[in-house]
């Protein structure tokens, strides 16, 4: 009896170890609770994970929070264009200094030929011919007793006039030219630079003096727009090699592919990407069409003596007597080009930079 007692009592230890236990299967087979990424645990969660779900909470967009994402009212925004240009200028001292120095003179050239007049300081005075510096003449007078510091304020004006309209008349136009023909490229770009070459192969300056000598009076608006028509043919080849780069990127296909029309992609998209190069030739063309201005009038083809500039009073300099013993009357002018050309340079070096993230100072 006992024996079969003894086995009884092991065969409901043995069913006991195969029973199924429901709670516990349930238990292992529950699945785990969803977590998000940003649910944090010490307990559970390493540095290692930690730093992984902050890495994905910065890359997802501001204003979707039901999703798991937190506020992104905290983070930095990037700076807007002017500002990276002003912190440029103002982190290069030497770009800082020109700037003031050419804002300066500008603004007391420009602000001071509003008082002059302009008729009595081209007046030819017997009197007074070749005087040098003193209390009734600043800068002396030249060999028609015309009074030189007039005559470099309102120079100084026209040679500034001159250079700032063939600046935007021939960079715009450049900058349009070569941006289309870029763009579209093919038959179209092929044709619209031949017709640069045609305009680069010609002599300009000499059609620049034919044209000059031709028309029989001319004023500032007409002496630029002579300049500006020979003058764009470098900046549309610049702009064009750029822009044809550009088209090929992949902004301008998701735009092509969204229907957004030539005109749109052309100047809403490619010409704003184009900001820093476009400022940069700007600048530089500035001192160049200044240049080749006073150039002009050096050598008799730019303005008459009743219309000074700075080409004009360096031009006394090709007399011998002028240039040896009379320094007033060219000196000053040769000293003020040589500073603009300065000040617009480091000026066009600081903005260059500024388009250059890899190149900035601040």
């Amino acid at each position: 009896m006992s024996n079969n007692n003894k086995e009884n009592k092991n065969l409901k230890d043995d069913s006991k170890a195969y029973e199924f236990d429901e709670d516990m299967d349930n238990k292992d087979h529950t699945p785990t609770k969803a977590r998000d990424g940003f649910d944090f645990d010490d307990n559970q969660h390493t540095s290692e994970s930690r730093e992984l779900d902050m890495s994905v909470k910065a890359d997802l967009p501001h204003g979707v929070m039901g999703h798991g994402a937190s506020d992104m009212k905290n983070l930095p925004k990037s700076k807007p264009g002017w500002r990276i240009l002003f912190e440029e200028v103002i982190s290069d001292k030497l770009a800082l200094f020109s700037l003031i120095i050419l804002v300066i003179i500008t603004s007391y050239v420009f602000g001071l030929t509003m008082f002059l007049n302009h008729s009595e300081i081209v007046k030819v005075d017997l009197f007074a011919i070749n005087q040098p510096p003193n209390d009734t003449f600043r800068l002396g007078t030249d060999y028609g007793g015309r009074d030189i510091f007039g005559q470099l304020i309102i120079g100084t004006r026209n040679s500034l006039a001159i250079g700032a309209l063939v600046t935007i008349l021939s960079v715009g136009f450049g900058i349009v030219y070569g941006v289309v023909s870029g763009y579209f490229g093919g038959h179209i770009d092929n044709a619209m630079m031949r017709v640069v070459d045609f305009f680069m192969v010609l002599p300009f300056l000499m059609i620049i003096v034919v044209f000059v000598t031709i028309v029989p009076s001319y004023d500032i608006w007409t002496f630029s727009l002579i300049m500006a028509a020979f003058l764009w043919t470098g900046t549309a080849r610049l702009i064009r090699s750029v822009a044809m780069q550009e088209r090929e990127l992949d902004y301008v296909n998701a735009s092509r592919t969204l229907g957004s029309s030539h005109i749109k992609i052309i100047f809403k998209q490619v010409m704003p990407n184009l900001v820093g190069l476009i400022i940069v030739n700007g600048t530089l063309s500035l001192a160049a069409n200044i240049g080749i201005e006073s150039g002009l009038s050096f050598i008799g083809f730019g303005f008459p003596e009743t219309t000074p500039s700075l080409g004009t009073l360096m031009a006394y300099a090709i007399q011998t007597q002028t240039l040896q013993n009379r320094w007033w009357i060219w000196a000053p002018a040769a000293i003020l080009i040589l500073v603009l050309m300065l000040c617009v340079r480091n000026i066009g070096e600081a903005l260059r930079r500024a388009g250059d993230a890899r190149q900035r100072n601040a």
